[in-house]
């Protein structure tokens, strides 16, 4: 389940981003570093879904466990990203 909830955090992420590229606002918030953070932590469970799916045949577990483990990812990205927009804002009002 992990892989398919950081896909759609992914791919909002990238749309919220790809909103304001568009609209030709400066990225305030970092939400080019949160798509990234998401990206490659989804592209990196997808391949790991992959190869699970090749040797044991399920592609996503559905369980209490699962569900838990997105939370926890999901907010672990979330958490790296809000360290990274503040040490930003810190390091520019220092200069």
């Amino acid at each position: 389940m992990w892989p398919l909830v950081l896909l759609a955090v992914a791919l909002a992420s990238a749309a919220l981003w790809y909103r304001g590229y568009r609209s030709g606002k400066p990225d305030k918030y970092e939400l080019s570093s949160l798509t990234l953070i998401f990206a490659g932590a989804a592209l990196m469970f997808l391949l790991d879904s992959a190869f699970t799916y090749i040797e044991e045949g399920t592609f996503v577990e559905y369980s209490l466990d699962a569900l838990k483990l997105s939370a926890l990812l999901v907010a672990a990205g979330v958490g790296m990203w809000s360290l990274l927009v503040v040490a930003g804002r810190l390091l520019a009002r220092a200069s």
